[in-house]
């Protein structure tokens, strides 16, 4: 059987977004004082906007801070709907000539595959090419955010499999410091520094604990525990319908 790990500081999953934004801020500021500076943030609900969605997050960044949108009309959307930023900070869309400085935190906003070679240079220029994400002795670079990066539809735009691999191989150098997936039958959840986590949803905005896992789990490990759960429960199929009913 799998060891099944502890859950310390986030042993319940969020009850809407704003409480889900707040895990996320708490889990990486402690992946920061931990010594992280390439962050991932992703929290995958339909219809979210990314104005909306970012706008909590200004504050994990200490200035003088560059907040990146993957397109001009989402960073003037943002401008629109946020007004001032907080002094030391600017907004920006994501492009070749976007030049930040090494003493700039970085937040980039739902960037896209066509953003990756941009979003690499600017991760080299904050990180000092140092690619492990930590802070080392005697040199501390400011953190790299990266919210819902939407990186992984590489393969629809005809990237192939070594852009692909070297896709992975960047997005490896990053600490996921948060992340929740709403499924069909329950939940992935991950915040530092608690293991990753699956859930069961028992019934309507009930769930429990099904695994824990020191790695993200993959698509098939996740698909066996939830066939393996319903094997074993001859009645779950029965409890969800009876938990559906208002």
């Amino acid at each position: 059987m799998a060891e099944q790990l502890q859950l310390t500081q986030f042993p319940h999953l969020p009850g809407d977004l704003a409480q889900a934004c707040e895990q996320a801020i708490q889990a990486t500021r402690l992946a920061i004082q931990a010594g992280y500076r390439r962050l991932l943030i992703e929290i995958l609900a339909p219809d979210i906007k990314p104005e909306v969605l970012a706008r909590p997050f200004l504050e994990l960044l200490p200035p003088p801070a560059l907040v990146l949108f993957s397109d001009a009309g989402g960073a003037a959307l943002a401008q629109r709907e946020w007004g001032s930023l907080p002094d030391g900070m600017q907004l920006q869309s994501l492009t070749a000539r976007t030049q930040p400085t090494p003493d700039q935190s970085v937040l980039f906003v739902m960037p896209a595959v066509y953003n990756l070679d941009q979003v690499e240079r600017v991760c080299q220029v904050v990180s000092g090419g140092d690619p492990s994400g930590l802070a080392a002795k005697g040199r501390d670079p400011k953190p790299v955010v990266l919210l819902n990066p939407q990186l992984q539809d590489a393969a629809a735009v005809g990237v192939g499999l070594a852009g692909r691999r070297l896709r992975q191989r960047f997005l490896s150098t990053f600490e996921t410091s948060y992340y929740l997936r709403s499924l069909l039958e329950g939940a992935l959840f991950r915040a530092y520094p608690d293991p990753w986590s699956l859930w069961q949803q028992e019934e309507p905005g009930l769930y429990s604990v099904l695994q824990t896992f020191r790695a993200r789990p993959s698509g098939e490990e996740v698909a066996e525990l939830f066939r393996a759960t319903r094997r074993g429960d001859p009645w779950w199929g029965w409890r969800r319908w009876l938990g559906g009913i208002p």
